[in-house]
């Protein structure tokens, strides 16, 4: 009863909460000279990156890009644990946008689940319909292979950094820098303390093909 008293509340809050982000991204042209963006950040904030929902900007709908983005080209996208949520038509229309309101230079950074990884108590949380907090939501279960022919069929080049292979080997390159931190990484997850990859995301850079 509390929980469906609160999303009333919200969803009564939504104009106001689209006036407040459309004059906090007035605000952040102003003092930023590069658009960072954060997709389906909740409560996430960083630094010189402009947080959105999809209340604020719909990833699959590109009347939500033209409002923001039409001056002023995206130079950074973070996204993580979102792409899994979706379909592969919303997957689809995400990367058009993307690509169509994006610098040449774009970097995304995506992390999602990692469907390689060798550990089935990791697999059973994380798969659709799976054990983990949001996994009945999940529509997709990513693997290196997989998101990065997704992304190459729309024109991007991808740089794998955090990632398990077929064989079962766990890759790591992923550092916390200016293109993204990811908190679900094996370096800043806890439950890697033990310096062990029991909790990783798939990590991959995009960038344009600019050569095509």
């Amino acid at each position: 009863m509390y929980k469906e008293f609160k999303q009333f509340i919200y969803r009564l809050l939504i104009p106001l909460i689209r006036i407040y982000k459309y004059l906090s991204w007035k605000f952040y042209l102003l003092t930023c000279k590069e658009v960072k963006l954060i997709i389906g950040a909740g409560p996430t904030k960083y630094k010189r990156w402009f947080s959105t929902d999809i209340v604020t900007l719909d990833v699959t709908k590109e009347s939500d890009f033209e409002k923001y983005f039409s001056k002023k080209k995206i130079k950074n996208i973070l996204a993580e644990h979102v792409l899994e949520h979706l379909t592969e038509q919303e997957l689809e229309k995400m990367l058009k946008n993307f690509y169509k309101y994006s610098d040449d230079e774009i970097n995304i950074r995506i992390a999602v689940p990692d469907g390689f990884h060798c550990d089935e108590k990791y697999i059973t949380l994380v798969k659709p319909g799976g054990t983990g907090e949001g996994a009945d939501d999940h529509k997709n279960l990513f693997d290196v292979k997989s998101l990065s022919s997704l992304f190459e069929r729309f024109g991007f080049v991808a740089q794998p950094i955090e990632y398990w292979d077929e064989e079962g080997k766990f890759h790591q390159g992923y550092k916390d820098e200016e293109n993204g931190y990811v908190k679900r990484s094996f370096i800043n997850d806890n439950r890697n303390k033990d310096s062990k990859p029991n909790y990783t995301s798939l990590i991959i850079d995009f960038k344009k093909n600019l050569i095509e």
